[in-house]
């Protein structure tokens, strides 16, 4: 009954999840306008909806008085500033609302299985899972936020279309169209309208484009500000804002529809990948109530480190999946002190990690380098070598840990599980449990009086026997029940921490060391799939911008580097080095990122530097547009499938691995054990 009830909990369970996610994924309602936000905030509103922010209010101030929870509400902060320009009274709100929603449904998933499950192992897996489920549903929250931001601005910009064929002026068409939008859309609407009537807009639109959570916000914001400064011109197919408008409303449409896409393949995917955390206790429990032959494996070694193999599994393919969905995350907040920093800030960590990083200007320093600057990564090279250090520690701790948990585990099992036929299938009924539960307490008993004993052991076995009158009666059961005793104090006296295994500790550590390595190189592999589409990104700009009189090289590249994910290093090490020659910066550009389409783009910039201008260097672009724009659907076709496909494997290795590896593993493992005692017993009749 209570296995009937806990798996049917965890289906339950597991349901719910994913038809939330999917709820959260598609919910874009709540982003009233700017004016209703303002109005629901004044004095004398006394609705449901100004009673419920208000006590979210009061929630907040009460928890930023306690330090751990002011902790925990900044992480949701950051997110929140950096992808919307919220004011105080909104940033707590939306902060409160996110940690409230995660923490209710966690509490709701973890009691129930809390109160049913007593197994320490088990417990540490859900615990595990729990922490996972945490940050997977506070990704959904800011996600989701992302997601109605874009769709906001797809309909902000036709806004701006429609009032700029009314007024002719850009600054106009920006605060109409504001006017009108949602609150998280006009906030923005509101910032650029100040870049475009600033005294001095330039300075101001450096300070937009360090704020702006996406590249389309920026691309509006930049072109905006050059029609405003050197005015609107008619091209072939009309205005130029408009066509600019136009194009970046193409990618704009593009990105939203490879996110939904992208999306809605891998929902689900990190719920799936925590299902066995669920899972892993109902599967021992029917393994061992219809075949009681595998209680040993379970409760021993075999079952201890595989649980343990496949919770590593499971973080392991939580992480490339949070890898995976954080490449398109241009808002992702930078810590302003890192924990590596700060421990490499202690003199003694200093001296260490100077001791095992590469020397600056070696091979391996350059890699290792060049690595974190294709990732995106905030670290430096030495705090990079300080996480590499603490989960190599950590990595050897851990595996050391488990190994001294193995020996108690087996002690335990040695003194404490019931003396058992070596029959696979059946189960005892409860006369002959107790009677094996008496033997193992009798086994216990006799093991703890000859404890100081050292040699002759097993006659000091027979003396004590001897004294219980029924075995002294039965010559071959005395024999059995030394044998037995001896056999087990035998394996208790070899249950001790040997070397090997502190030399597989040490391997493990080494493993834990090229961890961070390994999740780099995948991160990066993921990002040289984006590379094409990036590339394609930078011909839309370079198509948007070449048309303007006063575009000069240089200020393309700057263009670029605002749109540019994986570029952006190589992009930004050519703009320091522009002003002291063109053509040795771009150079150094090419070797620095050397992809054969990106290539080709920046050999076209060379030519636009002296020889001819930049509208005849990238007249293709306009003669091949049908057929570009043809061929980016393929691409993306391929990319999606790809990652879609990359995303299905990593998400279902977890229930892979428990299938195979819990169930399966098992079976075989306790079958091949029992048919060798089975033999060995044939052996003996013959």
């Amino acid at each position: 009954m209570l296995l009937s009830l806990v798996l049917g909990g965890a289906v339950v369970f597991f349901l719910a999840t994913v038809l939330l996610f999917q709820w959260l994924s598609r919910k874009n309602t709540g982003a009233g306008s700017i004016r209703e936000y303002e109005e629901l905030r004044l004095p004398g509103k006394a609705t449901r909806k100004y009673a419920v922010h208000s006590f979210l209010q009061r929630m907040y101030a009460a928890c930023e008085r306690v330090p751990l929870f002011r902790a925990y509400l900044t992480t949701f902060r950051r997110r929140l500033t950096a992808l919307q320009p919220y004011d105080e009274w909104k940033l707590r709100l939306e902060t409160i609302k996110i940690a409230l929603a995660a923490w209710g449904i966690l509490l709701a998933a973890a009691i129930p299985l809390i109160l049913f499950v007593r197994d320490p192992m088990t417990l540490l897996m859900i615990a595990t899972g729990i922490w996972a489920l945490h940050g997977m549903i506070a990704d959904v929250f800011v996600h989701r936020l992302e997601n109605r931001l874009l769709r906001q601005l797809r309909h902000f910009m036709a806004d701006v279309r429609h009032h700029y064929h009314r007024h002719g002026m850009v600054e106009e068409a920006i605060y109409d169209a504001a006017e009108a939008s949602p609150y998280e859309m006009a906030l923005h609407g509101q910032e650029v309208y100040a870049v475009l009537t600033a005294s001095h807009p330039e300075q101001k639109l450096e300070q937009y484009y360090e704020a702006a959570p996406n590249r389309f916000l920026k691309g509006l914001a930049g072109i905006s500000h050059l029609v405003k400064e050197y005015g609107d011109k008619t091209v072939q197919n009309g205005s130029l804002y408009l066509k600019a408008l136009g194009k970046l409303t193409t990618e704009l449409n593009l990105d939203i529809l490879r996110r939904e896409k992208l999306s809605y393949l891998l929902q689900g995917l990190t719920a799936i990948a925590l299902i066995p955390v669920l899972f892993t206790k109902p599967i021992e429990s029917w393994a061992r109530n219809y075949f009681p032959a595998m209680d040993d494996f379970y409760a021993g070694k075999p079952g201890w480190i595989t649980k343990m193999v496949i919770l590593l599994i499971i973080f392991g393919s939580y992480v490339l999946l949070r890898n995976m969905r954080e490449l398109d995350g241009e808002h992702k907040p930078r810590r302003r002190k890192p924990w590596e920093q700060r421990a490499y800030d202690l003199p003694w960590v200093r001296r260490l990690i100077d001791r095992i990083s590469p020397v600056p200007g070696t091979r391996e320093a350059a890699r290792c380098a060049m690595l974190l600057k294709e990732t995106n990564s905030p670290l430096r090279l030495e705090w990079f070598f300080v996480q590499r250090a603490a989960i190599s520690v950590l990595a050897f701790l851990l595996a050391l840990g488990l190994f001294i948990a193995l020996h108690a585990v087996t002690k335990h099992q040695l003194l404490y599980a019931p003396v058992k036929s070596d029959t696979m299938f059946g189960r005892l009924s409860p006369e002959e449990e107790a009677k094996a539960r008496q033997a193992t307490a009798f086994d216990r008993r006799i093991m703890a009086d000859v404890k100081g004993v050292k040699t002759r052991l097993s006659e000091a076995i027979l003396a004590e026997l001897r004294e219980d009158p029924q075995l002294a009666r039965e010559e071959a059961q005395l024999r059995a029940a030394a044998q037995r005793i001896l056999n087990k104090m035998e394996a208790i006296d070899s249950e001790y921490l040997k070397w090997w295994e502190l030399m597989l500790s040490l391997l493990i550590g080494w493993g834990g060391y090229f961890a961070p390595v390994g999740i780099l190189l995948f991160r990066r592999h993921m990002r040289q799939m984006e590379m094409k589409h990036e590339v394609d990104q930078f011909h839309s700009v370079i198509a948007m911008l070449s048309e303007m009189d006063r575009m000069s090289v240089e200020h393309l590249l700057e263009w670029m580097e605002r749109f540019a994910v994986i570029f952006k290093e190589p992009i930004q090490h050519c703009l320091l080095h522009y002003e002291h020659g063109a053509e040795q910066a771009l150079e150094e550009l090419k070797e620095a990122a050397p992809f054969l389409p990106f290539v080709r783009t920046v050999e076209k910039l060379q030519l636009a530097v002296e020889k001819i201008p930049i509208r005849q260097a990238f007249d293709d672009l306009e003669s091949e547009q049908a057929f570009a724009q043809e061929q980016r659907k393929q691409d993306y076709e391929r990319l999606i499938e790809t990652k879609a496909g990359w995303g299905k494997m990593i998400g279902f290795a977890p229930m892979m691995s428990l299938i195979f590896g819990y169930l399966v593993f098992p079976l075989v493992y306790v079958s091949l054990s029992q048919m060798s005692v089975y033999y060995e017993q044939i052996q003996k009749i013959q």
